[in-house]
């Protein structure tokens, strides 16, 4: 049999490109056998077959063309033992990344499912909530231009993937006062629910008391809420309740998911008690 094999017979052969094999040559991975002077053809030997084969090998457990080259430098099996250990530790660090990512979307997926139909109702609900940890900074808003540069330095304190998009994370402070005084679109902070990691100190972090509270959704923009305030305001005086503290007022679809206003969902929960 031959021991002088053409570029394209020893690519068929490995089941790969004569471009591949091209490529390894010249970055001193994988040389052909010989090279004719006068043509330039490249010729592979058979014998070469256990390389190319550990390549593709190494190639389809992830590893970079650099950390091959490096694997078949002075090769032993403590060194690819050695090797072969750091590869898989990095491995399973990317999987627990792309675990998380998936769950992180998961959940995404099931809040937007769940908000797109619980948002469309538009009647005042009782709901039991439970104690909530928020960080507020305890900047007013008054306009747009104050309500963009809040969001932002509070989505800066939080270090999580992917923490605001789809998500019911970002909300606003309207006090109990300004509520009673009917001052409810005078000011208000924000403020934006923790969960994991933050870049904040305990200062800035705040516990919402858990208890009942009147919620109602409507469409719009932020601050465009004081229908919405009243109604559920009437709803509470005219049903033998009473403000119980400040109202949190929490975007729950906003411009990270769709450019339309209408779609864009506000609920306003204010907590309550019986008189």
């Amino acid at each position: 049999m031959k021991d002088k094999i053409s570029i394209s017979d020893f690519a068929k052969l490995r089941n790969i490109t004569t471009e591949t094999l091209r490529h390894y040559d010249r970055i001193g991975l994988f040389k052909p056998n010989y090279v004719d002077p006068n043509t330039g053809y490249r010729y592979y030997s058979i014998m070469q077959y256990e390389k190319l084969g550990t390549i593709k090998e190494l190639r389809q457990l992830g590893m970079g063309l650099e950390e091959i080259k490096k694997y078949f430098e002075n090769r032993s099996v403590s060194k690819s033992l050695s090797i072969l250990l750091n590869k898989h530790n990095e491995l399973k660090q990317n999987i627990d990344e792309l675990q998380s990512l998936e769950k992180t979307i998961s959940e995404k997926i099931l809040f937007l499912k769940n908000i797109v139909k619980e948002s469309k109702v538009k009647e005042i609900v009782i709901k039991q909530l439970s104690d909530r940890d928020i960080i507020t900074f305890g900047k007013i808003i008054k306009d747009d231009l104050d309500l963009s540069y809040a969001v932002l330095e509070l989505e800066n304190a939080l270090e999580e993937i992917a923490p605001i998009i789809a998500s019911n994370r970002i909300g606003f402070i309207i006090s109990k006062e300004d509520i009673k005084s009917s001052n409810f679109m005078q000011s208000s902070s924000a403020f934006v629910f923790a969960k994991g990691k933050v870049k904040v100190t305990q200062s800035h972090i705040k516990k919402i008391a858990g208890g009942q509270f009147a919620c109602i959704y409507y469409n719009g923009k932020p601050l465009n809420r004081e229908a919405s305030v009243k109604q559920v305001v009437k709803f509470i005086n005219e049903n033998g309740y009473v403000i119980n503290g400040d109202a949190l007022q929490i975007v729950q679809i906003d411009i990270t998911v769709t450019d339309s206003i209408e779609e864009e969902s506000i609920e306003i929960q204010i907590p309550i008690k019986n008189i």
